[in-house]
């Protein structure tokens, strides 16, 4: 079962199948982030989780952080790590001489190089750096900030990568609630968040809260994107 979550978290509007197509969890990949408009496009370009992870949920990247996010993206994509690591460090080095260490700017790019970390399977360092980030940005942006629900959920897709859902979870419904409260409980990305935690509970064997969550999902996605959008049919497969 965790070989099977490992293999298929990707983002849930990604096209492409899932590789282990007899895996019970190639229908629902976990959403790792949840992009901005303006930088949707970009996103879509490439299926590197560590691609996304700039993508900061509602919480659009600082101008001065733009391009370096883009080169980021670029060669972790690519799986040029040994480029894209040395870069996201010189740029924390460069913030926290500039800004000090409890900057958002500073956990944006904590949360990017977290996000390198975990496509190379290093889930210590990670969390690390996920938990510092999450740390800042609760200080600077406060509680409910879409860009604490981005963080809390990262950490919630890196647990489950390592086979622990329990941990997960409480992750997972603090970044629903932070969703829920600032978007309203009837938004698309509310709806993500609701894959994520089926998906979760689905590890768990908890099928009544899987029912539920993703008959949430589901309404929301018809009653917003229309009875056409993929993600309608891709959450009917999943109930």
């Amino acid at each position: 079962k965790h070989l099977e979550f490992m293999n298929q978290i990707k983002k849930y509007d990604e096209e492409e199948a899932a590789e282990d197509k007899d895996s019970v969890l190639s229908k629902a990949p976990l959403d790792d982030l949840f992009p901005n408009e303006d930088e949707q496009s970009q996103l879509q370009q490439s299926h590197s989780s560590a691609a996304a992870a700039a993508q900061q949920g509602g919480y659009e990247i600082p101008a001065r952080l733009r391009t370096l996010h883009n080169l980021v993206i670029q060669y972790a994509s690519q799986g040029r790590y040994e480029v894209a690591v040395p870069l996201c460090k010189q740029a924390l080095e460069d913030l926290e001489k500039t800004s000090g260490h409890n900057h958002p700017d500073v956990a944006t790019m904590l949360n990017i190089l977290a996000l390198v970390y975990r496509d190379q399977n290093k889930y210590k360092e990670a969390a690390n750096l996920l938990n510092d980030a999450l740390t800042i940005r609760e200080k600077t942006l406060g509680q409910d900030h879409p860009a604490v629900a981005a963080t809390l959920n990262n950490l919630a897709v890196l647990f489950g990568k390592r086979g622990k859902y329990k941990e997960a979870e409480p992750l997972c419904k603090r970044a629903l609630e932070i969703r829920e409260k600032v978007l309203g409980k009837d938004h698309p990305d509310v709806a993500k968040q609701l894959n994520n935690l089926a998906l979760l509970c689905q590890n768990q064997a908890k099928y009544e809260e899987v029912e539920y969550y993703y008959e949430r999902a589901l309404e929301i996605y018809q009653t917003k994107l229309g009875p056409e959008d993929p993600n309608v049919a891709k959450t009917k497969n999943n109930l």
